[in-house]
């Protein structure tokens, strides 16, 4: 099979080509990060007064490692594994404007969650008419947790914009008020079982609920989404780019694909608006100098090795005056 991109044609034999990966949940920000806790928690709240500690190390070197250059690497963090599109549970940045690695979901609300939000309903009443509502929800095993679906009902942000992150707590009667509205969830499985000790039930996975797929942050799940994918699929649930698309109410990109030798592995070859984004090697050759010019390698452990159009050494030395020498993106070590 061959494809013409930037005018160049790519024999991609060997290869599958596929739609991008949809990413429903990041904070983008974090891809440096350590992975923070050392139990399992009843709820995110307990979690979090536990690791956020910014003035202790290590969030407080990683505090102190600009941010558009964090962000940067959460975008690569992504864009390894065949993402195309990413939502960020953050506000909307400049940076993602700016030539991003991969694209940044622009229309849609958020909240944190009830423990951190004051002004929830104002965040709901905020979201562009038809665009999803994002808020962290049910991330627990307690009581607390599992009221939570109750407390937003009477808030009254609860529909068929309405998407929970996690929701693990939530119980029968939660979730026939899910149902009824016709919200929907993300799941971050690896996330759930190591701050939580457990995720959503099979019994949810296969209950009709529409359920996305996102990684977390690195503060609580290594790796990236073919991580997730390996974890869903064992646990009874495959991923589905077009149930995803629809519950971000996202456009169908049909410009935005990748090629890999299977789905679920990593990518040789990823393309965002007809314009190469990551490349391997092997069909790097194939390509003018003007554009191997443009590229950087970027090798994360356990990866094959690709090229990128971010400068990845860059990256590493301005990371490293922060950090010290080992750069790790999500747990796994980056080399350039």
């Amino acid at each position: 099979m061959k494809r013409i991109v930037e005018g160049v044609e790519l024999d991609l034999e060997g290869l599958q080509v596929l739609p991008g990966l949809i990413n429903a949940h990041d904070h983008l920000e974090f891809a440096l990060f350590p992975r923070l806790g050392e139990r399992h928690y009843a709820n995110a709240t307990e979690w979090a007064r536990d690791i956020f500690h910014p003035d202790r190390p290590p969030v407080r070197e990683h505090l102190r490692v600009p941010k558009n250059l964090r962000l940067l690497w959460g975008g690569l963090r992504n864009l390894a594994s065949g993402v195309t599109t990413v939502c960020h549970h953050n506000p909307y940045e400049a940076t993602f404007d700016d030539d991003f690695p991969v694209r940044v979901m622009e229309s849609y609300g958020w909240a944190h969650s009830l423990a951190f939000q004051a002004n929830l309903r104002e965040c709901f009443d905020a979201t562009p008419r038809g665009a999803p509502f994002f808020i962290h929800a049910g991330e627990g095993t307690d009581d607390a947790a599992a009221e939570e679906i109750f407390k937003l009902h009477a808030l009254g942000v609860l529909n068929e914009q309405t998407v929970f992150i996690h929701a693990v707590g939530f119980r029968e009667e939660g979730w026939r008020l899910i149902r009824k509205a016709g919200a929907s969830i993300v799941w971050c499985p690896s996330s759930n079982l190591f701050t939580l000790g457990r995720t959503i039930s099979s019994e949810v996975l296969a209950s009709g609920v529409p359920i996305a797929l996102g990684t977390d942050s690195s503060l609580t799940a290594e790796g990236d989404l073919l991580d997730e994918l390996r974890i869903a699929l064992a646990l009874g649930l495959g991923y589905s780019g077009r149930q995803t698309a629809r519950n971000l109410r996202l456009p169908h990109r049909p410009n935005d694909w990748m090629a890999a030798p299977a789905f679920g592995e990593p990518p040789e070859l990823v393309v965002i608006g007809d314009r190469i984004h990551l490349i391997g090697p092997r069909l790097a050759r194939s390509l003018p100098a003007r554009v191997c010019r443009e590229l950087y390698p970027l090798g994360i452990e356990t990866r094959p090795s690709v090229l990128v159009r971010w400068n990845v050494p860059r990256m590493i030395e301005d990371a490293a005056a922060y950090l010290g020498e080992d750069i790790r993106l999500a747990g796994r070590k980056v080399e350039a």
